[in-house]
């Protein structure tokens, strides 16, 4: 399959960064902003990436080129190495890392994120990072009442405080300033003084190290950070990310559902390539690009039977039920490098339809469903 010009010469460098502590985090930050000046670089709570082309020394532990490297962007885009599978927020991290990306870049960027977009529709798994709470009690057993106590008023912060108020605990925030999101708040200098059963690390890179012996006695301290807000301490119940994701490893069914979440980054990625290498020249995309017309035409023709029909919905049935028929065909087409079989049946819907011999010109994109 033809690919873009750019494509093997993309990078990745990329390190894992969910056991570092305070000291480690921003050492290592500043290193691959030294190292990578010119890349685009993702950050979150499991893993520091940089996105770029040309030859690198940084001493990664892992670096990847070429298609892998626009698989592991596509991977890490559809959520497929956070600690809760298919997390969403993580797409918005890597839109903010590319968000200066120009030529090449900008084109790996956009096939990643439209590639997971496809993957995320296609899996069932609908969480957030929220439910690390629920991962961390399960994981010790802990009950879900009582009182918790969530440091951070940030993304992190709010989608745990508000997964806690779903699980029905009495939802205690601290911060530098109110999220306004209907939680009891509390300045974080005075967290400390809080009698609370659980409490949460969701903090930023620049709280530091926290003993968690400063706080009240809890039944669990949960830490979320990157770098970690709790440091060890014997006898202080604690679960962290790594925990949780050494946890999983030794859940067949769980990793079973990654596997999943990968096959199908990998196809949306394959479909997503292949779009791009085609366009209205090529037998393929000429097949596609009059397959569209013909079923915009469609369109029109039943929302004019049925003025009264819900045009949006009419739309989204057409074309599901379109992409279901042509997806196979156009891998198959693809597959086999049976182009002239393309052209024939791009000539076979151009052909006006049986009682309609004036072939009108198809609606303009995005036009389709807004008809009054």
């Amino acid at each position: 399959m033809p690919e873009p010009s750019w494509l093997p010469d993309l990078r990745v460098c990329a390190w894992r960064t969910v056991s570092l502590d305070a000291l480690s985090m921003p050492a290592l930050t500043r290193h691959a902003e030294s190292a990578h000046p010119a890349d685009a670089l993702v950050q979150s709570c499991q893993r520091l990436e940089a996105y770029g082309f040309g030859p690198c020394a940084c001493g990664a532990p892992l670096s990847l080129r070429g298609r892998a490297a626009l698989e592991r962007l596509a991977a890490v885009t559809a959520g497929l190495d956070s600690v809760v599978l298919g997390e969403e927020q993580i797409a918005g991290q890597v839109r903010t890392a590319f968000r200066e990306a120009r030529g090449p870049l900008r084109a790996a960027a956009d096939l990643a994120l439209a590639a997971a977009r496809d993957a995320r529709a296609e899996f069932p798994a609908r969480s957030h990072a929220g439910h690390l709470l629920d991962r961390a009690l399960a994981l010790r057993g802990i009950a879900r009442e009582g009182r918790l106590l969530v440091l951070g008023a940030g993304a992190l912060g709010r989608l745990v405080a508000r997964r806690g108020a779903e699980l029905g605990f009495d939802v205690l925030v601290a911060g530098r300033r109110d999220p306004g999101q209907g939680f009891a708040f509390v300045p974080l200098a005075g967290a400390a003084d809080v009698d609370a059963d659980v409490v949460a690390g969701c903090l930023g890179s620049g709280a530091g190290a926290i003993d968690p012996r400063g706080f009240r006695p809890a039944r669990l301290f949960i830490d979320l950070g990157t770098p970690r807000n709790f440091v060890d301490v014997p006898g202080v119940p604690v679960v962290t990310l790594a925990d949780m994701l050494e946890d999983e490893a030794r859940r067949p069914h769980a990793m079973a559902l990654r596997a999943r979440l990968r096959e199908s980054v990998v196809a949306a990625l394959e479909r997503r390539l292949s779009a791009a290498s085609e366009d209205s020249s090529h037998p393929i995309g000429r097949f596609r690009l009059a397959a569209e017309h013909a079923r915009r035409e469609a369109l029109d023709r039943a929302l004019a039977r049925h003025p009264r029909a819900d045009a949006a919905a009419v739309d989204r049935a057409l074309r599901s039920a379109v992409n279901r028929l042509l997806h196979p065909l156009t891998a198959e087409l693809r597959r086999s490098g049976n182009l002239s079989l393309a052209d024939r049946l791009a000539a076979a819907f151009e052909r006006p339809p049986a009682g309609n011999p004036a072939h009108r010109e198809p609606a303009p994109a995005g036009t389709a469903g807004t008809r009054r």
